[in-house]
């Protein structure tokens, strides 16, 4: 009977794992994250519901004054939060994990160390230390992103000495508390409880700025590590599980803000030198306060400083007046066909995330390829930008990560920085000794034109000037974020309906002359939405990319548009025999949609688009023209019969064969340069905002 009492428990402590590792994975995709919150909020409810039914209640009322203090307040909180005190209340909520931990190991101790085994003791001993500085690190975290304290370093004079002697005097009170006679244990417990408490405000009050994010991943796992010591004392199979699930997210978030600060932790915690500021470079031009009007200045200093060219210029000059920056801003974008958003916290704390989203959709109707850029540390979290740009409701497929983004700001036509200010730093490569050289950035610089967002031109929470300030293809547009977008929105908002060079009528496209002004992925979006039949070739570069799934939901949308949608297979597309149909059958493509090259050429005549996605030889119209050729002679995909052939292609470089496509030079070719993954989600974000 025992046995199977065992057994039961055991399985329903893995069912309740198994849903807490459920909800963690959800986390992964953006879009299934409050699924993933529901979840581990469930498996944490089933937990202590468990833990209830197994011991019983001793106090039923005091237990029922202790769920209602904490609900209500907690619940009063979370409501009145606004997500820019988000960063602030997770470091608060790290703390309240800390103080739970650190009691419970306490009053497990106090009602009996010398009954508890020797592992027992020790990890009590444990959860008291890590607890309490996780407590008191945490108060330190949320008093910086709060504003209660200071948000730059704070480095005493022998710092680092001071937090090794700290840490070595707790390591030998817990060794001096595990040998010490149960009369004196409480004295050993509050000198270990003071040690941890400074040691957490030592190790705590010298990070600031960019390292915060690293600061809060770190107070995570420590949080589970004291769970799970905590479940170790009391012999609770889901406490140490769950902290220890916990501890190892935690650690793993921390290395990735590390690799993305590009420092080690221990360096994080312990510099080598105390940081030093870059020095500051020269600012082209006379110098003001933002609002102080520069009479005479020319129009590129002033625009770069947020101002406006003033009246105090000789009398006969007013009509020779430059535009407002707003307008030479408004024409940039006009202009531009790709733009890249950088959101960064200066967006978070004017709230301007919306108005954001209101603009980037305003230059998708232009015809302008929008992404967002995130970095991993911008904001005072990780995932603050993700976070924040998910409340105004931005199609997920328009975030790219730093690693993805950072070779596309070279072919970009127009970067909109709004609020960043060191993850767009130039300095940090220029520039040794400053506390963010070697950091990877944002490399806005390389765009273009960039406009800057941002509250004012002065150092970012780092300290180091922005480089990037002076430069000449650099527009400041200074003051709060969120009325700086509405202002340059309704700038352009005259141009989202009967823009030259925006066209929707698809039989209009048929004019070469035509195509050549519109922006590539408009002009493919407008042939996808009026077409019937569709073939989609998949290639090689395809497989590169990584592409298979994005193709699927591109595919899957057009079907649901009423569109016929087919894949033409090429015997030797890829580098295995059936190597697309593996590819496609991986991301569930239905095998009905799958046609061999004998039976879907006599259908490209009557085709109405076609897309290639990182295919070129197998495509080639060269193969049967041209004599002599490494592919002379070779079957290939007649796409080149299609009314219209959208290629998705990397470059248009020839494929392996060496030989040129002719296909890329065929009037009805649209051609989409760039990563098959990225343009394959490019397309499906486009047709998604076409009626």
């Amino acid at each position: 009977m025992m046995q199977t009492y065992t057994a039961v428990n055991l399985v329903l402590d893995f069912c309740v794992i198994g849903i807490l590792i459920l909800g963690i994975w959800l986390f992964r995709k953006p879009f299934l994250a409050k699924y993933g919150n529901m979840a581990a909020a469930a498996a944490l409810a089933c937990a202590a519901v468990l833990v209830i039914t197994r011991n019983g209640i001793a106090h039923p009322g005091i237990v029922l004054f202790c769920l209602v203090a904490g609900a209500v307040p907690g619940y009063w909180v979370a409501k009145k939060i606004t997500m820019i005190q988000i960063p602030a209340m997770v470091a608060f909520q790290h703390g309240a994990g800390g103080i739970a931990a650190f009691f419970l190991s306490l009053a497990e101790l106090l009602r009996g160390a010398q009954h508890l085994g020797a592992m027992n003791e020790i990890s009590g001993l444990l959860g008291l230390a890590i607890g309490s500085l996780t407590f008191s690190g945490s108060m330190i975290a949320g008093g910086k992103l709060s504003g209660k304290l200071g948000q730059t370093p704070t480095i005493l004079p022998n710092h680092t000495r001071l937090v090794m002697a700290n840490l070595g005097t707790m390591v030998v009170l817990i060794m001096a508390a595990f040998y010490a006679p149960a009369e004196a244990g409480l004295v050993f417990y509050l000198l270990i409880i003071g040690l941890s408490i400074l040691f957490g405000i030592l190790f705590s009050i010298r990070i600031g700025g960019a390292d915060m994010p690293v600061l809060i991943s770190f107070l995570n796992a420590t949080a589970g590590v004291a769970a799970a010591f905590c479940g170790m004392i009391i012999e609770n199979q889901l406490l140490i599980a769950c902290g220890a699930t916990v501890a190892a997210s935690g650690s793993i978030l921390t290395h990735v803000m590390c690799k993305a600060m590009n420092r080690s932790l221990f360096h994080v915690f312990v510099p080598e030198k105390t940081p030093e500021k870059a020095p500051k470079k020269p600012t082209p031009g006379p110098t003001a306060d933002h609002d102080t009007p520069v009479p005479g200045a020319d129009y590129d200093t002033a625009a770069r400083a947020g101002l406006q060219p003033t009246a105090a210029q000789p009398a006969g000059e007013t009509e020779n007046a430059e535009p407002d920056p707003f307008e030479k801003a408004a024409d940039l974008a006009r202009n531009a066909r790709t733009v890249i958003i950088v959101p960064g916290y200066g967006m978070a704390v004017a709230q301007a995330q919306f108005d954001v989203i209101d603009l980037s959709n305003l230059l998708a109707v232009m015809g302008k390829q929008v992404i967002f850029a995130i970095h991993p540390v911008a904001g005072r979290m990780p995932g603050h930008m993700n976070v924040l740009l998910a409340e105004a409701g931005v199609d997920y497929d328009m975030l790219a990560e730093m690693d993805e983004v950072n070779p596309r700001f070279s072919d970009t036509d127009l970067c909109l920085v709004i609020g960043a200010c060191d993850v767009v730093n130039p300095a940090a490569m220029e520039t040794d000794g400053s506390p963010i050289s070697g950091m990877p950035i944002l490399r806005t610089h390389e765009a273009r034109h960039v406009i800057c967002c941002n509250l004012d031109d002065k150092p970012g929470y780092s300290g180091v000037e922005n480089t990037l300030y002076q430069n000449s293809n650099t527009l400041m547009l200074l003051g709060n974020a969120k009325q700086t977008i509405r202002q340059l929105a309704d700038t352009l908002s005259g141009e989202a309906e009967g823009a030259p060079g925006v066209h929707t009528d698809p039989a209009a496209l048929d004019d070469p002359a035509v195509r050549q002004e519109q922006n590539p992925l408009d002009t493919a979006v407008t042939k996808l939405v009026s077409a019937k039949k569709i073939i989609v070739i998949p290639g090689y570069g395809m497989a590169l990319a990584q592409a298979q799934f994005k193709v699927l939901e591109l595919t899957d949308l057009l079907a649901s548009r009423g569109a016929d949608v087919t894949f033409a297979i090429h015997p030797v597309a890829g580098r295995m025999p059936g190597h697309m149909n593996v590819l496609l059958a991986e991301a569930e493509v239905d095998y009905d949609k799958l046609v061999e090259m004998d039976d879907i050429n006599p259908k490209f005549s009557q085709t109405d688009a076609v897309i290639v996605f990182g295919a070129c030889d197998v495509v080639n119209p060269a193969a049967m023209e041209i004599d002599g050729s490494p592919i002379s002679g070779m079957p290939i995909l007649k796409a080149h019969e299609a009314k219209t052939v959208i290629v998705c292609n990397f470059d248009a470089k020839p494929g392996y064969s060496g030989v040129e496509n002719t296909l890329y030079n065929n009037p009805k070719t649209i051609m989409l340069i760039g990563d098959a993954l990225a343009t394959a989600r490019d397309l499906t974000a486009a047709l998604k905002k076409r009626p």
